[in-house]
């Protein structure tokens, strides 16, 4: 059951990893995806810990990501195929 201040979203994590990537950023916290996203603190958490497993992040202390650049994603991504 769904309320009326709540709503399912489903997130591509590969559409936002290269998002991410293209941008000027080298690092994203945690408190910063949940403000941009609008969602709690615990699922930005979730959506960065998933973009490190799929290659997009490095995790570099509690609640900060480096944004991997380009070089590496594309030789990363070649190996996992």
């Amino acid at each position: 059951m769904i309320s009326k201040d709540h709503v399912v979203v489903t997130i591509d994590l590969h559409k936002l990893g290269r998002r991410l990537i293209d941008s000027d950023k080298v690092f994203i916290r945690v408190h910063e995806l949940s403000y941009e996203l609008g969602v709690s603190i615990n699922a930005a958490g979730r959506i960065l810990s998933a973009l490190e497993r799929l290659g997009y992040l490095i995790k570099w202390s509690r609640g900060l990501y480096i944004i991997r650049r380009r070089t590496l994603l594309n030789s990363n991504l070649l190996k996992n195929k």
